[in-house]
């Protein structure tokens, strides 16, 4: 069984849907920084499309997926980008505020839930079960080559 973790203080500052989304966001950027992957301009960052996050969080529609990502970004919780090789590829790249990265880096339940993770996915055996910040393709590379007459 899977439980959601929020702090109060942020549900109270953002929203509750906000702080659901801004709890993901800080796993995959910890995680990410952790494993040193997704470093760009000097930050770590996860990134997914909306199809995607609603794999993650399956209990929030798109719209409000959206919604709530554009809330912490209009708040500043977030910063966004755009780091994709393909330039029609507009996946949106999150990272979380200077401020709440401190925050969260400080967090004696980050530091452990990071490490659990960690551990969970050096001690399985299939990698592909290993949690990731990619939940589905944001561009499916799927094209056909037309033979010229």
């Amino acid at each position: 069984m899977e439980y959601i973790t929020i702090q109060t203080r942020y549900a109270v500052e953002f929203g509750v849907p906000q702080a659901i989304a801004l709890h993901t966001i800080t796993y995959f950027v910890l995680k990410n920084k952790n494993e040193n992957r997704n470093k760009k301009n000097g930050k770590y960052w996860t990134f997914n499309s909306y199809k995607g996050w609603r794999e993650a969080m399956p209990f929030f529609s798109e719209h409000q997926i959206r919604t709530a990502l554009r809330s912490l970004r209009d708040k500043g919780a977030i910063l966004t980008g755009n780091f994709n090789k393909m330039g029609y590829d507009k996946t949106y790249w999150y990272t979380l505020a200077p401020r709440l990265l401190q925050e969260a880096e400080a967090s004696e339940y980050w530091r452990t839930r990071i490490k659990k993770a960690k551990s969970k996915a050096t001690n399985a055996t299939d990698k592909s079960a290993a949690p990731t910040d990619k939940f589905t393709a944001p561009i499916p590379n799927n094209y056909i080559e037309i033979e010229p007459y």
